[in-house]
């Protein structure tokens, strides 16, 4: 028996070293961060991809992988998966349980929850993931860390790394809804001097207990005060424009303008203003700043599914161009130059405005006067002009260098 255990395959030991993610200790995000964090990862998750010919750069509309991307599994749309997939991102790990059928191939992806996966390392050196009392083997999961920091074993969340920035923005936060909880600027008094003389700690509270019981709040909102002549009310308004108010107004632009830089969307996209008129500028900087950084490692991650026999022939890769937000005229005057030049068909300008194809619509299209500049080509044009500037002076054989006076007289 101890001979036939000697040819086992050794399993290897497992090291003590493991790494918690710190999903669990996620801060109190406040309403502009989750505004930012919506925003990327529903434009993430709209992101038109395909897998290409590296040869072509055509499209392989038939690669079995693109019903995994369009269809990860049975349970999450492409939107919810790519959608809560960049939110793992954000907090600092992405992990895709990878199903696969008899031939090895990937053919259902299953997002596991951050905060219930723990990484350690095996002696040699392999990643072993543990989720829910199961172990997986480094080939069994893709792992796609944050940006923020990785250590080898799991990535960082922006939220820790960050983490002075969000508890400034979340107290301002805090700040702003109990100022405009407790209505600054408008405030009421209620007089009871005449009808209390002498009040107590005690009666004060309840007289305010009941008022706001009976008045205040939503559920209040309409029923009339009862006048008395020994008990006055008073209303104190302060306009916005005092400087509490301004300080409120000045501490939410402060919020704004760090979550903007933190997340790297323009500020006019975040908040809905109008500094910039240039839409489409925007929508650039969008992409370049907020989206593509992120894509760029889910586009890396994802090309790793890719056999290894076929790497070398096919890659994947996003398609930016559905976000970019244009004028209808703009639109069809770059429409129509890319036509005109031969970059694109009919057919994928129509499938940039979700229009059906049409018959031979993949044909691309040039100008008859565009040649190609080839050695070729330049000594078939002279050959032409020379035979025909000699069958010109055949032709006229007396006027070849000579003036031709008429028209002369005219001025």
């Amino acid at each position: 028996m101890r001979l036939m255990n000697i040819f086992k395959r050794r399993q290897p030991a497992i090291l003590n070293y493991t790494f918690k993610n710190s999903f669990d200790n996620q801060l109190n995000i406040d309403a502009t961060s989750w505004a930012a964090i919506d925003m990327i990862c529903s434009a993430f998750a709209n992101l038109n991809s395909a897998f290409y010919d590296k040869v072509t750069k055509q499209t392989i509309k038939d690669y079995f992988l693109n019903d995994l991307i369009q269809n990860p599994n049975y349970d999450e749309t492409k939107f919810t998966f790519f959608y809560n997939s960049a939110k793992d991102y954000f907090n600092g790990n992405v992990y895709y349980y990878k199903y696969t059928n008899d031939q090895n191939e990937v053919v259902a992806l299953f997002r596991l929850n951050p905060s219930d996966v723990k990484v350690i390392k095996n002696t040699f050196n392999q990643k072993i993931y543990q989720h829910k009392g199961q172990e997986y083997a480094y080939d069994k999961i893709l792992h796609i860390p944050s940006r923020y920091g990785y250590n080898g074993l799991v990535g960082k969340s922006i939220f820790n790394e960050c983490k002075s920035i969000f508890n400034i923005t979340s107290e301002l936060d805090n700040y702003l809804n109990a100022s405009f909880n407790n209505n600054v600027g408008n405030r009421l008094i209620i007089d009871i001097s005449e009808q209390y003389k002498d009040p107590t700690e005690e009666q004060i509270q309840q007289l305010r207990n009941m008022f706001i019981q009976n008045y205040a709040g939503i559920k209040n909102a309409g029923k009339p005060l009862i006048k008395s002549d020994k008990i006055k009310y008073e209303k104190i308004e302060t306009d916005y424009k005092d400087n509490k108010a301004n300080q409120l107004i000045e501490n939410r632009q402060f919020q704004e303008r760090e979550i903007s830089k933190l997340f790297g969307i323009p500020l006019a996209l975040l908040t809905g203003g109008e500094k910039e008129t240039n839409i489409e500028y925007l929508y650039i900087l969008f992409i370049e700043n907020a989206i593509k950084p992120v894509a760029t490692q889910f586009q890396e991650s994802i090309n790793k599914l890719i056999p290894l026999s076929e790497r070398s022939k096919i890659y994947f890769e996003y398609n930016y161009n559905s976000l970019l937000k244009t004028s209808l005229t703009t639109r069809i005057d770059t429409y129509s130059k890319q036509l005109a030049a031969g970059i694109l068909s009919p057919n994928e300008i129509r499938r940039k405005e979700n229009m059906n194809e049409i018959e031979a619509g993949d044909t691309h299209f040039v100008p008859a006067n565009y040649l190609p500049l080839t050695q070729s080509i330049i000594d078939s044009y002279m050959a032409n002009s020379k035979l025909k500037l000699k069958e010109l002076n055949e032709t006229s054989p007396n006027t070849v260098g000579k003036h031709d006076s008429k028209g002369d007289d005219k001025q």
